[in-house]
């Protein structure tokens, strides 16, 4: 029996070609595009969940803040943490990791390397980076010892087979391979091709700087309440004195696999992912799939017309309305089927193109039986959901009615109706939020924040002496194309250092307050033209006195506006008052307009610039544009000069700028292209509509042109019920678009406006893209010769 149905259903399929065609296409585009969507979201769900123990797995989150002042949440804490930590009885092992970008040599091949961490000796036995060669449990037991992934082992050595030789890291110090480690997976927040042992930093234990991420195993039997507790009493007992009255000052531990998602750690690099992201990707997954399946459906009844006569005959010849319903069953199971198989097909070519857009290395293979179980749900979810409806309705046909030619089911068309504003209500939708988060990103790049980060050139600064830095900044500024040259801790754009400030003139003894603070070199307000509202520049003689000795060195500090405000001083008054900020003594030497050193997601906050030379993370060279190429050149050659043995890289201060809103980008990216899949799948289920009712009023639009009527009357007659439509969708969609960008923006402290312009272009787009897939069957409709409409009747 089952062999007929498909035997009628393949007849039928290739009967209506093109109806099949865009049946199946609909449905493949759909499948395809949940199979990239549900990969990605699995890859999001489950970061960091392949660790054997991850439920046991913890980072300790560090949380702190003055009294009345903004609680800050930062990952990083204090090195002398984790040796007191070990003898807690709720822990198995305890790990410090603390990243560094370093130079690696191997005879003649020197590279500089990002992802290089050092870490404590439980490293390998607390998460499940398998070991290619070495021991766990000791091979970070000592100093200059490293770990390779297997990808930097083959770089540098064409080989894994390679503990006992060795590599010189930046320069100075011998390191012995103990162990090569499988690649890291690329769900996971601890992203690594290098782990050398935490003992080569030759560190002292101190609480007055926080610098390292501090990762826990639980013991067995022990819960993360029992270790916050303990946490809490060592705060007491070690930083008691930090820990004002009505100050915020505490450990939190944080779940590992909820890092990725759930963490409220301050910078992004902390966290990684944004689950609103998440939210939004899957239920443009789960409309994807029904907006297809709603298409088959509407394209199954807009052939109703043709199909009524068969439909009728059949049953006068005897059959039932059971055997009707299998063979539309049939028919659907077909064309899922096929459409499943092009989706996965689709899926495959579509994914390094996928991952280039969403920044991942997903994988469609064997390994990813979760999706086969989906997709096997899927299929048999779509024949049901995409073929019962139109089985029912079309093997209800009564057969007097349609051998008279009349195919007017008793009910059904409001149901139509329904769908197709509901898919174009989903359409309006993302309209809306795309052009809400293209507006937004462009707000981003354009506003202006307070410093000029274009035409900057950022080289790494972490091998220069006060004096090379000097040196080579002079040899630069001979340079043609070179305006300024300066150097600062980290990125102008991206300041993380934590400091407090006591000793303030004019405040009680005992008043502190936290702030961000980076240290820089003597022209970095020039250079990144950041602007004075009082105060002078820094000149030589300000250099000097932060090159004294420690007993008799003067700081010189520059506080934003936003600092000032909140210190209760004017401008023009915080000029020289004196202050201490971590044990350095000096006086305000000017105050910065404010300008954004962190994300626009968060409100611009007291900061403070000021002269410091033991240590540069980045040379910044701001150039005139003009020769770009012959200027980097200039720049490369009096590299080779200063540091020889270290490669040259450099990057443009906008990409710094642009990280910081990678997640908005990319998921800016994903909703626009997959916006464009909705609206042209909705545009077929509309398609389908129109061809049905096009259909149904051969007859009339016949009578009308005999009558006289023109083509463009019938058109407009045929068009304005589903102009209505589209005007309804654009109501519905209106306020739940309005909410969720509404949200969205408010996580911005600074972000673009949302006026009725954005509805009322998504409502004109909608509007003309309905137009145009409804004019292929109205014009169709309107061309037709009146004689052979009416002679079909």
């Amino acid at each position: 029996m089952w062999r007929n149905y498909l035997k009628t259903a393949v007849r039928n399929l290739m009967k209506r070609k093109l109806y099949s065609v865009i049946n199946i296409t609909g449905l493949a585009a759909g499948i395809a595009c949940f199979i990239l969507l549900a990969l990605y979201l699995r890859n999001e769900w489950t970061y960091d969940n392949f660790h054997a123990h991850a439920a046991e797995l913890y980072r300790i989150r560090l949380d702190y803040g003055e009294k009345d002042q903004e609680v800050t949440h930062t990952a990083l804490t204090p090195n002398g943490l984790a040796p007191v930590m070990k003898d807690f009885p709720e822990l198995k092992y305890i790990s410090r990791v603390y990243p560094s970008s370093s130079t690696v040599a191997n005879g003649d091949k020197v590279m500089n390397e990002k992802r290089f961490i050092y870490a404590d000796p439980a490293f390998f036995n607390m998460f499940s980076f398998p070991l290619i060669a070495g021991n766990a449990a000791t091979v970070l037991n000592g100093p200059n010892m490293i770990v390779l992934s297997e990808t930097m082992a083959r770089k540098y050595f064409g080989s894994t087979d390679i503990v006992g030789k060795f590599l010189k890291i930046n320069n100075k110090k011998e390191y012995q391979v103990t162990g090569v480690a499988a690649d890291a997976p690329a769900n996971t927040h601890l992203k690594f091709d290098f782990v050398a042992s935490y003992a080569s930093l030759g560190r002292q234990a101190n609480w007055n700087s926080a610098n390292d991420y501090t990762y826990v195993q639980l013991a067995s039997n022990a819960t993360a309440t029992a270790l916050q507790g303990r946490l809490a009493n060592l705060v007491k007992e070690q930083m008691g004195s930090a820990a004002r009255s009505g100050a915020t000052l505490a450990f939190v531990p944080e779940s590992v696999p909820g890092i990725h998602l759930h963490s409220i750690a301050g910078n992004s690099t902390e966290r990684g992912g944004d689950i609103r992201y998440n939210y939004i990707l899957t239920i443009i997954a789960a409309l994807l799939l029904l907006i297809a399946c709603i298409n088959f459906m509407n394209l199954a009844t807009a052939r109703s017309a043709e199909r009524g006569r068969e439909i009728g005959v059949r049953k006068a010849l005897g059959a039932i309305r059971g055997q009707l319903f299998w063979q539309f069953i049939a028919e659907s199971t077909l064309i899922t089927f096929c459409a499943m198989t092009l989706g996965v097909i689709l899926a495959i070519v579509l994914l390094p193109a996928f991952n280039n857009l969403a920044g991942a290395s997903l994988k469609l293979g064997t390994g990813s039986y979760h999706i086969y179980l989906w997709l096997t749900g899927i299929f048999l979810c779509t024949t049901l959901l995409a073929g019962t409806y139109p089985a029912l309705f079309l093997s209800g046909f009564r057969p007097v009615q349609v051998l008279k030619g009349r195919v007017i089911p008793a009910s059904g068309g409001s149901i139509r109706k329904s769908l197709v504003v509901f898919q174009f209500a989903a359409s309006v939708f993302f309209i809306i939020c795309t052009l809400v988060v293209g507006n937004q990103l462009k707000y981003i790049q354009y506003k202006k924040i307070g410093l000029d980060r274009s035409q900057v050139l950022v080289l790494s600064g972490e091998n220069f002496t006060p004096q090379m830095l000097a040196a080579f900044k002079g040899r630069l500024l001979q340079q043609p194309g070179i305006k300024q040259v300066s150097a600062s801790y980290d990125s102008p754009v991206s300041v993380e250092g934590g400091y407090s400030i006591a000793g303030l003139e004019g405040k009680p003894a005992d008043y502190s307050m936290n702030i961000t603070a980076i240290p820089v070199e003597k022209d970095y307000l020039q250079t990144m033209g950041i602007s004075l509202l009082s105060g002078a520049s820094l000149t030589d003689a300000d250099i000097q006195d932060v090159l004294k000795e420690d007993k008799d060195r003067v700081y010189h500090f520059f506080l934003n506006e936003t600092a000032v405000k909140q210190l209760g001083w004017t401008p023009e008054a915080a000029v020289g008052k004196r202050m201490v900020m971590n044990g350095r003594a000096g006086t305000v030497k000017g105050v910065m307009k404010d300008f954004h050193f962190a994300s626009m997601k968060s409100k611009i906050q007291p900061i403070i610039v000021f002269p410091e030379y033991e240590w540069f993370g980045e040379v910044l060279i701001k150039t005139s544009g003009d020769n770009q190429q012959q200027v980097i050149a200039g720049i490369e050659k009096a590299w080779k000069e200063y540091l020889p043995a270290v490669p040259f890289e450099y990057h443009f201060m906008n990409d710094d700028f642009n990280s910081l809103y990678k997640s908005e980008f990319r998921t800016g990216t994903i909703l626009s292209t997959f916006s464009i899949v909705i609206i042209l799948v909705s545009c077929l289920g509309l398609l389908g509509l129109a061809a049905f009712t096009a259909e149904q009023r051969t007859r009339e639009v016949g009578i009308r042109k005999v009558l006289g009527a023109s083509a463009a009357s019938v058109v407009a007659l045929l068009s304005k019920d589903f102009i209505k439509l589209v005007l309804v969708a654009l109501c519905i969609a209106s306020p739940f678009a309005w909410y969720v960008t509404h949200q969205w923006l408010e996580s911005f402290a600074y972000h673009a406006s949302l006026g009725a312009g954005t509805f009322l272009l998504a409502g004109c787009i909608a509007i003309v893209i309905a137009l145009l897939t409804v004019s292929l069957q109205s014009v169709k409709a309107a061309l037709m010769n009146p004689v052979k409409s009416l002679r079909s009747e």
